[in-house]
């Protein structure tokens, strides 16, 4: 009984939040944009459970909604093979009325045949400045993507990603691309070196993985 009570305030408040009684909507929107990292991949199956903006919302709680607009495979520049900026996600994420934005992109761009430092600057900065400019005024956070490593231990990890690359040049652009751009950087590559267990593939992550992007974020803006 008492379970099923408390079950029920918890949906009345969900309920009450969002405007489902003729009021404003009044959750903080959160608006996760980026790649597989935050589409869910390594836990595809459960990534309405364990993808990291899933878990974000479950320790922001109900006055949050969280919504994830992750693409598989996603670049930041319009000249990799898959541009964030010409997915269906991201039309919507522009449409979210978001308080809060969280762009992570740049492991997808590190690929052999993806990689242009200047490609890339200027995609990450087209889309910092979209969200800043949109009418709900957001706050938009650059993230570091976080550490990886090739499972062979060559230079080249899965799916042709180049950790070199993700550790340095594309770390040491979203850094500049934030100062000159005023936002926030999350820093997901410090908290991810040497957690090789929570790693799917030397790329995407499990369910603990995942958790400790979360955890950061949360840390972060909550």
């Amino acid at each position: 009984m008492v379970i099923l009570l408390a079950a029920v305030v918890l949906v009345f408040f969900v309920l009450f939040n969002s405007g489902f009684f003729g009021g404003d909507d009044e959750r903080i929107r959160v608006t996760c944009v980026g790649d597989s990292l935050t589409y869910g991949s390594g836990v595809i199956k459960t990534r309405e459970m364990d993808s990291y903006p899933a878990q974000l919302q479950k320790k922001l709680g109900t006055s949050h909604l969280v919504t994830n607009y992750g693409v598989r495979n996603a670049t930041a520049s319009a000249d990799g093979d898959v541009p964030y900026v010409e997915s269906a996600p991201y039309k919507k994420s522009l449409d979210s009325k978001p308080d809060i934005v969280l762009l992570m992109l740049g492991t997808n761009d590190s690929k052999t045949y993806n990689w242009d430092a200047a490609s890339y600057e200027e995609g990450i900065r087209s889309l910092v400045q979209t969200y800043k400019g949109l009418d709900t005024n957001p706050t938009v956070y650059l993230m570091l993507s976080p550490y990886c490593y090739a499972l062979d231990g060559s230079d080249i990890a899965e799916y042709q990603v180049q950790p070199k690359v993700v550790a340095g040049e594309i770390s040491d652009i979203v850094k500049k691309v934030a100062k000159e751009e005023g936002v926030d950087v999350i820093d997901l590559y410090s908290v991810t070196v040497d957690k090789q267990e929570r790693y799917r593939d030397g790329i995407h992550f499990d369910a603990e993985g995942y958790k400790i992007i979360a955890d950061t974020i949360y840390n972060v803006i909550k």
